[in-house]
C-alpha cells in the first residue's frame, strides 16, 4: 500500500467522522416510522377489559398449562435414521379404489413386485384386465352422457 493510498483512507475515515458528528442527533427512523408512530399516539387506546384470574385448581377446566406428554413429544423433532429405516421397511397391500389392483407398497411410496405361481399371474391379469375395461366403460359412458345433455 503506498503512501497516496494512505493519506486517501485517513481522508476518508476523517469524513466519516465529520459526517457522524455532525448527523448525531437526528433521530433514525424513517418518515414512515414516524407517521405510524404519530397514528399510533393519536388513536385514542382501548378501553380496559377487567382481566378475569382463572384460579388453580389440580382437577379445573381452567388450568391453561401444558400437559406433560405433548411436552415430551418428538412431533417437531427431526426423524431419526432409526426410525426412518422402521417406517421404510414396513410392507403393505393397498387397493387401487378406481382400477380395483392391489398393490404391495413398501414404506411410502415404492411400490413392489410380488412373485406369484403362473396360474395366479393369469388370474391377476384377467381381474385387472376386466376391472380396467369396467372403469373405462363407466367413463366413456359418463363422457357420452355429458355430450347428449348439452
Amino acid at each position: 500500500m503506498g503512501k497516496s493510498e494512505k493519506k486517501s483512507k485517513k481522508k476518508h475515515k476523517s469524513k466519516r467522522k465529520e459526517h457522524k458528528e455532525k448527523h448525531k442527533d437526528k433521530p433514525k427512523k424513517s418518515k414512515r416510522q414516524e407517521k405510524i408512530k404519530q397514528a399510533k399516539t393519536d388513536t385514542p387506546p382501548p378501553q380496559e377489559i377487567p382481566a378475569q384470574v382463572a384460579t388453580v385448581d389440580s382437577g379445573s377446566e381452567d388450568d391453561f398449562a401444558i400437559p406433560i406428554a405433548l411436552m415430551n413429544s418428538k412431533s417437531h423433532a427431526p426423524e431419526t435414521p432409526e426410525e426412518y429405516q422402521r417406517r421404510q421397511s414396513q410392507i403393505r397391500r393397498e387397493v387401487d379404489p378406481v382400477t380395483g389392483r392391489t398393490r404391495l407398497i413398501k414404506g411410502d411410496s415404492e411400490i413392489l413386485e410380488e412373485i406369484v405361481s403362473k396360474e395366479r399371474h393369469c388370474n391377476i391379469n384377467k381381474k385387472a384386465t376386466s376391472t380396467d375395461g369396467d372403469y373405462f366403460e363407466s367413463q366413456s359412458f359418463a363422457a357420452a352422457k355429458r355430450r347428449t345433455a348439452k
